[in-house]
Order: structure tokens, then sequence, then C-alpha cells
């Protein structure tokens, strides 16, 4: 009897959820970013669309906008774009943490590591119906 519910117990915890199996944390919709490079600060809009831990979506910045791929993981993202620099394809990688309406992390121009941040867009206020 002590073996069978011994067997029951260690059956239970195999079935258990583990830490890692973290559901990823939702993103989709309008944020305001900020980028540091080595010519200054550029601020810029991202809208993310999700689809359970897969990213996709638009960059919007001054010189037109680039689609993006990533993957979100807990609080934990990573997204990608590519952008036309000087006439060659620059890839940005991006990995950041989401607190909240906030994410904070790193940016990688080709080689290069600055700071990212960004800020979930206030949903729009619609006028009351009269």
């Amino acid at each position: 009897m002590r073996a069978f519910m011994l067997g029951l117990a260690f059956a239970a915890l195999a079935a258990a959820p583990t830490a890692s199996a973290q559901t990823a944390v939702n993103i989709a919709g309008e944020w305001n970013a900020t980028m540091n490079t080595p010519g200054g600060s550029r601020s810029f809009k991202i809208v993310f669309i999700q689809q359970g831990d897969s990213l996709s979506g638009t960059v919007r910045r001054a010189t037109g906008d680039v689609p993006l791929q990533g993957k979100v993981k807990g609080n934990d993202v990573t997204f990608q774009y590519t952008i036309d620099y000087g006439g060659n394809a620059l890839t940005l990688v991006v990995s950041a943490t989401v607190t909240g309406d906030t994410m904070k992390g790193a940016i990688d121009l080709g080689g290069v590591t600055e700071s990212f941040s960004a800020e979930r867009a206030a949903a729009v206020a619609k006028p009351p119906v009269r």
C-alpha cells in the first residue's frame, strides 16, 4: 500500500506545472519606445501583435515602417527588425523585460549594444455618445 501511495505522489509531481512553463505576458498593442544610439536618443512607436508566445507587428519610424518578429517568454521579450542603414540591411535585436506597462532592456545595433525602453501607449479615449 505504501509503495502504491508513493507512486501516486510521484505521478502527481510529474504532472504538476513547472516554473519554466510561465504564461507569456500580453504586450499586444501600441508602445512608445526610445533607444540610445551612437548618434543620440531616438524615439519611435511599436505595434505588437501577439499570438501565444509569438510576436509580429510594425516598428513605426520617421524614415518608414518596418515589420518585426519575436517571442515572449514569461516577462522576457525579444524581437528583431531590419532597417536600411546607408544602403545596407541592418538587423536590430531587442531584449527587454516587461514590468506592468513598461519594458526595459538593450538593443543590439549590429554589434553595438545600447539601452532600450518602452511604455504602453495610453488608449485613446472615445468621446461620449450623445
